[in-house]
């Protein structure tokens, strides 16, 4: 791998006007900022820390670039042209413990030359563009994010996750088939709605659709563990609680499955429910000041307490599921309703010969 990231550096050099010496020196401005960005102390030399700086700097802005301008699309290339080597490295550049400082990073793809940049996105579009061509589970932009709030990278995947605003603990006692049974319709939000917005009107629970792809458990682990190290709004981590109480078994990821609002390209329904479980178990419980979907679990949960609304469903799926049980039971009801008529004809008849 250390070669391919020497190829990509001196790839890198071409694109601006520096030379190798010159990168060295940038990089050693940013030297102490960087270190100050790790929780604990980095155990190398001033000289092998700006080396690491420069060269996976260098490789990660090629990295992006490339993959803005559609190089991957031949073979040449030595990790684009092979499917199993980009994967690994899209996983490896996304864990927490490989995260570079975003500054460095922002501050690399600055040194590319005006010409080469001129058109391009700002950086986080290019990241966010880069991992939404390999991972479908990547939603779309929703929100307005600066360059200047973002950490690395995860703390930029995670920001592309959250909702726009703030809701207020949770007593789970509800699941998919529970909320089904109860008359609540299942739907799947619109493309462009932000994949944290979840709610619930008029009966029926809106989620953004959820893509689960083979890096999905990877990457929500390392954002759930990056709001848990710097104590963060743990908007993830309620997000993934949420589901997972509606999650619990195979038989409800089914509902979620063919409801249309979680999509899989391998795997069963076993496997989705087994994902939300164990992420939840293995993340530290911290106590957290509000749960962001407290309004909705209540008013969800206060629709399925209505005995109206479950003798409702059960009308629906035991005896109007299909034209032929509704017209079924629609005979039944006027046939006991000309029974009833006719009971009360024979009473009024003999009434009058009482008379």
């Amino acid at each position: 791998m250390e070669d391919h990231k020497l190829r990509y550096l001196q790839s890198f050099i071409l694109g601006t006007a520096l030379s190798l010496q010159d990168l060295v020196i940038v990089a050693r401005t940013w030297e102490e900022n960087a270190r100050n960005c790790y929780a604990e102390d980095i155990r190398l030399g001033c000289d092998d820390f700006v080396k690491m700086l420069t060269v996976e700097a260098s490789f990660l802005v090629e990295l992006l670039m490339r993959s803005q301008f559609d190089v991957n699309s031949g073979m040449e290339d030595r990790i684009y042209g092979k499917q199993n080597m980009i994967g690994d490295v899209n996983h490896d550049i996304m864990l927490l413990e490989n995260q570079l400082p975003y500054f460095v990073v922002e501050g690399m793809f600055g040194l590319l030359h005006v010409d080469y940049r001129r058109g391009l996105p700002p950086l986080s579009r290019i990241i966010h563009n880069h991992f939404k061509k390999f991972w479908m589970s990547i939603p779309s932009f929703s929100r307005s994010i600066s360059d200047s709030e973002i950490c690395h990278l995860v703390d930029l995947l995670r920001s592309i996750h959250l909702p726009l605003n703030k809701q207020g603990r949770i007593d789970s006692t509800l699941s998919a088939k529970k909320i089904h049974n109860a008359g609540v319709k299942l739907k799947p939000a619109d493309i462009n709605t932000c994949s944290l917005d979840i709610s619930f009107t008029n009966g029926v629970l809106t989620i953004p659709k959820i893509k689960i792809s083979d890096i999905t458990e990877a990457l929500y682990r390392n954002i759930i563990l990056f709001e848990q190290c710097h104590r963060l709004d743990a908007y993830f981590f309620h997000y993934m609680r949420f589901l997972s109480c509606f999650l619990r078994s195979p038989m409800d990821a089914e509902l979620f499955i063919g409801n249309g609002i979680v999509v899989i390209r391998r795997g069963n329904a076993e496997d989705i429910s087994r994902l939300f479980t164990t992420i939840l178990k293995e993340a530290t419980q911290i106590s957290y000041s509000g749960f962001y979907y407290q309004t909705v679990y209540e008013n969800l949960q206060g629709f399925c307490n209505r005995p109206w609304n479950k003798w409702k469903a059960t009308l629906r799926r035991d005896y109007f599921h299909n034209p032929w049980s509704a017209a079924s039971v629609a005979a039944a009801v006027f046939l006991l309703l000309m029974t009833f008529i006719q009971a009360l004809c024979s009473i009024s008849a003999l009434e009058l010969v009482r008379q």
